[in-house]
């Protein structure tokens, strides 16, 4: 059966992607579909969310096996089939592409058709995709003056640096057994 989704961000409003997948695939192959298509980096972290009717995440489909997470609602998207958990219009799914900022997006089938798709394909494309992942401003208001690093003492070899600092700190423990 082929499967025709529709995935869509709540970041960008003209963002369209309409795909024709074979139900036969793995999510796994879902997931690099998407991430070519997008041109983002496959190896970071991702998760599909099968989902109830108002985007309510049920069960998890993790693009590594998380072993140490005890849950009956997690699979991997390389043991798990597209027929597994779509099949009929209507459904959705959240597609997690930025795990740590928790950004995601939101896919539904759109239409169903008898026949096989040898390979998936895009047969909408509008609008550009957002950023893969988010990352805020890390350096905060942190002033040059704050690192203690001053460029005009730094001849770019390690015997102008001066540790003499460090012998001021103690790094010894009364319950270390190291010297």
């Amino acid at each position: 059966m082929i499967i025709y989704l529709r995935l869509l961000s709540d970041e960008k409003d003209d963002f369209v992607k309409e795909i024709a997948v074979d139900d036969k695939l793995t999510f796994a192959d879902l997931h690099n579909f998407i991430q070519e298509l997008l041109k983002y980096d496959a190896t970071q972290m991702a998760s599909f969310f099968t989902t109830d009717k108002e985007w309510n995440k049920e069960t998890e489909i993790t693009l590594f096996d998380m072993a140490d997470i005890d849950s009956a609602n997690l699979r991997t998207m390389q043991d798990t089939m597209l027929t597994e958990y779509i099949y009929e219009v209507g459904q959705r799914m959240l597609y997690v592409f930025d795990f740590f900022s928790e950004r995601a997006f939101f896919i539904e089938v759109v239409n169903t058709a008898d026949g096989d798709l040898e390979k998936p394909m895009c047969y909408r494309n509008d609008g550009e995709a957002p950023e893969q992942i988010q990352m805020g401003d890390l350096t905060g208001n942190i002033r040059k003056e704050q690192i203690n690093f001053h460029e005009d003492e730094f001849d770019g070899s390690i015997d102008s640096l001066d540790f003499s600092s460090l012998d001021d700190l103690d790094f010894e423990s009364e319950d270390s057994d190291y010297y």
